[in-house]
C-alpha cells in the first residue's frame, strides 16, 4: 500500500503500519480556568512552570490559557495538572487544534 493512503482498520488493529511514516503533529489548545481569587496569583505561577503553558488573560479568578503540545495525551496531562493545583476550582477545554509537521504533510500531498 502506498505511504500517501490512510491505514484500513484492520491494519491499525494488528500492528501492520510499518511501512507509514509516523507524522509528527502540534497540538494547540485552548482552557478556561476558574480559581479562588485569593489564590490566583499561585495557581498563576505554578501553570507557568509548566512546559507549553502560556496564560492570556487573567480576570476576577478567571484565566485564559494555551497549550502547545505534541500529542493529544500531553494535552490531557496538562489539564488534570491544572485541575489539581490549589485553588483551581475548574479547568475546562475550550479549543483544540491539530497540525501536522510541515515536512511531513508536504510529503502527503
Amino acid at each position: 500500500m502506498p505511504a500517501t493512503e490512510c491505514p484500513s482498520r484492520r491494519e491499525i488493529l494488528t500492528g501492520r503500519l510499518s511501512d507509514h511514516p509516523v507524522v509528527a503533529e502540534a497540538h494547540v489548545s485552548s482552557l478556561v480556568v476558574h480559581v479562588r481569587p485569593e489564590q490566583a496569583a499561585s495557581a498563576r505561577v505554578a501553570m507557568e512552570c509548566m512546559p507549553g503553558v502560556e496564560i492570556h488573560a487573567a480576570a476576577a479568578g478567571k484565566l485564559i490559557v494555551t497549550l502547545e503540545t505534541e500529542s493529544d495525551a500531553e494535552i490531557v496531562t496538562r489539564l488534570n495538572a491544572i485541575s489539581l493545583l490549589d485553588g483551581v476550582m475548574s479547568a475546562a477545554l475550550v479549543f483544540h487544534h491539530v497540525e501536522a509537521d510541515a515536512g511531513s504533510a508536504a510529503g502527503r500531498a
